[in-house]
């Protein structure tokens, strides 16, 4: 669940933002290895593919970030090689880990009720 939040971010990052924005932030940081592959998933000849033009049309549309993720996994699949290029962006990329947005009722860090109740959602206040 946290690589999928994760991945989300980072697709909705470079289809805000632009792969080489994205990584020319922290292109020291990570292989050359990394940064190609990733960028072998959704660029051709520097143009995006189809599935990230249509990110970056709209970085928030389930459908285009649920297919851009069959390819990350299904890439990583094929060779497993991938999955340490994949957690390495994931990890020297800033801005990537915990970022979570148009979520309702995320709970990201601990919660203490001090020995109360506590209850997350829409409409479950204790009437």
């Amino acid at each position: 669940m946290i690589l999928e939040i994760a991945i989300t971010s980072l697709l909705t990052q470079i289809a805000s933002k632009g792969a080489e924005q994205v990584f020319n932030s922290s292109i020291s940081k990570i292989t050359s290895d990394s940064i190609d592959w990733f960028k072998s998933l959704f660029f051709k000849n520097g143009a995006p593919k189809k599935v990230m033009d249509d990110l970056i049309k709209d970085p928030t549309n389930e459908q285009n970030l649920g297919i851009a993720k069959a390819i990350i996994f299904n890439s990583i699949e094929d060779n497993p090689q991938f999955e340490v290029y994949l957690k390495e962006i994931l990890e020297k990329l800033p801005n990537i880990k915990n970022t979570i947005t148009n979520s309702k009722n995320v709970i990201t860090g601990d919660i203490s009720t001090g020995g109360g109740n506590f209850i997350n959602g829409d409409n479950n206040q204790i009437s």
